[in-house]
């Protein structure tokens, strides 16, 4: 009957996947009413949560997401969010949510205006900041990948704004001399920290990895290429009876498994191995990629009793929490919201000291690495690592 209820989960976690996002010009309802009133007063101040004015002009949607309502005679807080919608999906529509619930909860008076250049390439990220530098603004939230970040040196005059990437950590940036005038602070998680703490739990055990093809997979895997592997495999979408290369397979024999799946696949490694009776694996290790609630919805207990997760996403404040919790948005299982919200303090304030457990250091944001026991039905922090 579990299995069966199981299945039943996996199917509504891949068709729910396969919804379209809602329109970026939809405003988002408030979906929580457990908490006390005042918030949800505070929350519906925001007329739109999302888009009030939107104008599409080469390709790029240029939209007023917020206005504020103090005197517009001195606005000092003028921030532009970039994104390419068609890459990064929910992400833009949640990290747009983040933004207004962190200047929500700030009081300060602020201009949100976001260019959604739907592609990532250089002609449309030169198109998005011409309207930027149109509009006077001097601070952006960049959420562009590694792939196009030499493009940004070639808009003209750009070194006057600061921006913020949320997508992109400095050590992933192969040649910093592309970018080298630029006023950027980096912002995305330490994915090579995260590995470098879970195996250091794994106590010098032989290690395995397991790996899909998608975007993320290759870029997990390729952190590892420095590691001595005993066995590698990458779970394709068609090669899902797992228990073909789990039985008699003796390089798994004692090893620590490394997961870097998402969440469905791992789901599905997990049930498979801890159903293969002749082999015994000692410890199962993943980074952020599977720091997330779904793990006890789509799998067992006895799937998840070796598993220890990383974990980067600090402290928060608890009212910034629940305003996020009000509108539906992920902040403490999402980097991605997390470091945007991280970002915008940075442009707002010039400093990060909201959070006093993250520092700036040569243009990163460092996060804290902690790695936690997937338990019952909670994540337990261990506390020696």
């Amino acid at each position: 009957m579990i299995k069966i209820i199981q299945v039943i989960v996996l199917i509504f976690v891949f068709t729910g996947c396969a919804v379209t996002e809602q329109n970026m010009s939809q405003t988002t309802k408030v979906k929580s009413k457990s908490y006390n009133t005042e918030k949800s007063e505070k929350i519906n101040q925001l007329e739109s949560p999302l888009i009030n004015d939107a104008v599409v002009q080469n390709n790029i949607t240029e939209s007023i997401v917020v206005q504020s309502k103090e005197d517009k005679k001195e606005i000092l807080n003028k921030i532009a969010m970039v994104f390419p919608s068609s890459s990064i999906g929910k992400y833009a529509l949640e990290a747009v949510n983040s933004v207004n619930t962190y200047l929500l909860y700030k009081k300060a008076p602020f201009d949100l205006i976001v260019y959604d250049m739907y592609v990532q390439n250089k002609k449309n990220i030169n198109i998005a900041f011409d309207k930027v530098k149109a509009n006077n603004i001097t601070k952006a939230i960049v959420m562009i990948t590694k792939e196009n970040i030499q493009d940004l040196n070639t808009i003209e005059d750009i070194e006057d704004i600061q921006l913020y990437l949320p997508l992109i950590n400095k050590n992933d940036v192969k040649d910093m001399s592309i970018i080298e005038n630029l006023n950027i602070v980096f912002g995305a998680i330490n994915y090579k920290d995260q590995f470098e703490k879970l195996i250091q739990y794994t106590n010098n055990a032989p290690l395995a990895e397991f790996y899909d093809n998608t975007a993320i997979g290759y870029t997990l895997h390729n952190y590892l290429k420095d590691k001595k592997i005993r066995y590698q495999k990458r779970i394709d979408d068609n090669n899902g009876r797992y228990k073909r290369f789990l039985e008699n397979n003796r390089k798994l024999t004692k090893a620590a498994v490394i997961l870097n799946t998402p969440i469905v696949k791992s789901s599905i490694l997990l049930s498979a191995i801890s159903g293969s009776e002749d082999i015994y694996i000692s410890k199962i290790v993943s980074t952020q990629l599977n720091y997330t609630p779904l793990l006890f919805l789509l799998t067992q207990k006895m799937d998840r009793k070796k598993l220890v997760v990383a974990n980067s996403i600090g402290k928060l404040p608890k009212d910034l929490e629940e305003y996020n919790m009000l509108i539906g948005n992920n902040i403490l299982y999402s980097w991605v919201n997390y470091s945007t919200i991280v970002g915008v303090e940075y442009l707002v304030n010039n400093n990060i000291n909201l959070f006093d457990d993250l520092s700036i250091q040569d243009n990163q944001v460092i996060y804290p690495v902690k790695l936690y026991k997937v338990g019952d039905n909670s994540f337990t922090l261990l506390e020696n690592y």
